[in-house]
């Protein structure tokens, strides 16, 4: 029998029609149509997958690293905290770092706008010490918005994105264990607009799927 082929390359699909078995009746042929119907719903799938988007941005601006334990990475973090002058936006999986939480209060006290989303059952469910309630409920009270989100198995980003022109990202979480005790990475890309208008739309997602942070102390 022939192949029928239904879309071009890439994402061709081939149906054997021997493997529906003879065309006997009106039975046969809505399995068929189940089928191709089922197959064609995974097509649209795939489509909204291979649909997002990769951006290629012009290198700009200064970049500056550090890596734990105890290589700086900790002091880099609160260097870009300290230079914000209007506003802060940041993503994080756990954020439990006394010297951080200190540096985003003082920031809110410059007046800097503070806005953080953070991964729910890191915070809450899992904060066993309560340091992350703890860390969070410092930011609310000092008048920052914190929110958690909960839609992904893990709300892993950790970036920080300052006055819309720098951003910190890497391995590095907000935590003393990721300062002192982790292998890990701190880079920032100081005066890169374009690299934050990006991450700044990644960053509009999340706060869209997100909840407000209930303060517990």
């Amino acid at each position: 029998m022939t192949d029928i082929k239904l879309f071009p390359h890439p994402h061709s699909l081939f149906f054997n029609t021997q493997a529906f078995g003879p065309l006997r009746g009106h039975l046969t042929l809505k399995r068929m149509l189940s089928h191709l119907s089922c197959c064609l719903v995974l097509l649209c799938g795939l489509g909204s997958l291979t649909s997002a988007q990769a951006f290629e941005i012009p290198a700009a601006g200064t970049l500056e690293v550090a890596f734990s334990p105890n290589e700086g990475t900790e002091e880099l973090v609160i260097k870009a905290i300290d230079s914000s002058r209007h506003e802060i936006r940041g993503l994080a999986y756990s954020f439990t770092n006394p010297a951080i939480t200190e540096a985003l209060i003082r920031a809110k006290k410059r007046g800097v706008q503070m806005t953080w989303v953070v991964d729910k059952k890191s915070s809450t469910v899992e904060d066993h010490s309560g340091k992350a309630r703890a860390a969070l409920s410092a930011l609310v009270n000092a008048g920052c918005e914190v929110r958690l989100i909960d839609r992904f198995p893990i709300h892993h980003d950790k970036v920080i994105i300052i006055d819309q022109q720098t951003v910190e990202l890497g391995s590095f979480n907000f935590s003393s264990a990721a300062a002192h005790k982790n292998s890990e990475n701190v880079l920032v890309n100081w005066n890169n607009p374009k690299l934050a208008q990006v991450y700044l739309g990644h960053f509009d997602r999340n706060y869209r799927l997100s909840q407000p942070y209930q303060t517990q102390y």
